[in-house]
């Protein structure tokens, strides 16, 4: 019987580690404005992929995310 305490099940319930914290508090807002920019451009390239077409609005609001939680910690 293992008896060792597990100080890392509430991050391993969620999917996320305790080393990850704020992800607002890292990166620079430019250079997520920047990638949001780009991907939303990639998106409206690909008139013909509606899949790649996806895949670059789901990058793009990712960038969008971390934009508004960086507005909101502000």
């Amino acid at each position: 019987m293992n008896t060792r305490t597990n100080t890392n099940t509430s991050a391993r319930r969620t999917g996320r580690s305790q080393a990850s914290g704020n992800r607002t508090q890292s990166g620079n807002p430019a250079q997520w404005r920047q990638s949001f920019e780009r991907y939303c451009a990639l998106a409206q390239s690909e008139s013909d992929d509606r899949v790649a077409r996806e895949n670059y609005y789901q990058h793009a609001e990712h960038y969008l995310r971390l934009m508004h939680e960086a507005e909101a910690v502000a």
